[in-house]
């Protein structure tokens, strides 16, 4: 049952898409129109939008006819490079998670958002297990914070404008201007941290992996125990680790880039 929440309007779009996707040949507003059941004057103009943002591929013979556009390639491609890289740097982190005991994550950016693609979890008793592929606030990732550290002032003013610091404990960064101050420390120390801001009890430690032109690919992380965190000996060891398979990280990737390139 749909929740109260469905928007007519773009789940037409949507069921547009889905019948183009599997229709063996090009197709007409009235042919979609009968099929989907959906008036002809409203999908007249999803077809318009659809065709103006490249979902959707208009004939120019008569009569006007409508297939799937290549934007979807372009999404797939990029989902499928996001993807690549996730296995790609798998070992370190499966190496992480061994050497540290911890559950290892690895994080991307995506539009405005940043997204965990890849985890191990650790041989411990309790894992801190993160939700792959979905958006998460800025200010309680210590990932997210090494990803938006690279950026300009200005672009990490623009990701912020647009999202809402989540207050998850009392801890938690949620004045834009203090958490501006924490990017730029996460900048000059070269990691982000998470002290009980995502849980109590829960602490993280993340450094970016940098590609050969100096942009930010990603970053790795590990989660545990608060208390490893503050203790000074273990937190130093935990960091080393973390340094270390982000340098891996980066060196496996631009193995790769050199390859393609040949």
């Amino acid at each position: 049952m749909k929740d109260n929440i469905t928007v007519p309007a773009v789940e037409r779009a949507l069921d547009v898409l889905e019948y183009l996707a599997e229709a063996d040949e090009a197709k007409t507003l009235k042919e979609i129109a009968d099929e989907l059941k959906i008036p002809s004057a409203s999908l007249f103009r999803i077809m318009k939008n659809l065709v103006f943002r490249e979902y959707v591929i208009q004939s120019d013979k008569q009569p006007v006819c409508y297939s799937l556009g290549y934007k979807f390639s372009q999404l797939a491609a990029r989902f499928a490079d996001k993807a690549s890289i996730g296995s790609l740097v798998r070992p370190d982190m499966e190496w992480l998670s061994r050497e540290s005991g911890q559950t290892t994550q690895f994080a991307v950016q995506r539009g405005n958002d940043v997204i965990y693609i890849e985890q191990v979890l650790s041989q411990a008793p309790v894992n801190l297990i993160a939700h792959l592929y979905t958006p998460m606030a800025p200010n309680i990732s210590a990932g997210a914070k090494c990803i938006l550290a690279q950026m300009p002032v200005e672009n990490q003013r623009v990701i912020l404008e647009k999202c809402v610091l989540e207050k998850n404990t009392e801890h938690t960064i949620t004045d834009k201007n203090v958490f501006l101050q924490e990017l730029r420390l996460t900048k000059e120390r070269g990691y982000g941290t998470d002290n009980e801001e995502f849980s109590l009890g829960v602490g993280c430690i993340a450094v970016p992996v940098m590609g050969r032109g100096g942009e930010c690919i990603g970053a790795v992380g590990i989660t545990g125990r608060i208390d490893e965190y503050r203790d000074g000996e273990k937190f130093l060891f935990l960091k080393r680790l973390v340094e270390e398979a982000g340098r891996k990280m980066g060196e496996r990737l631009l193995k790769v880039s050199l390859k393609a390139n040949i």
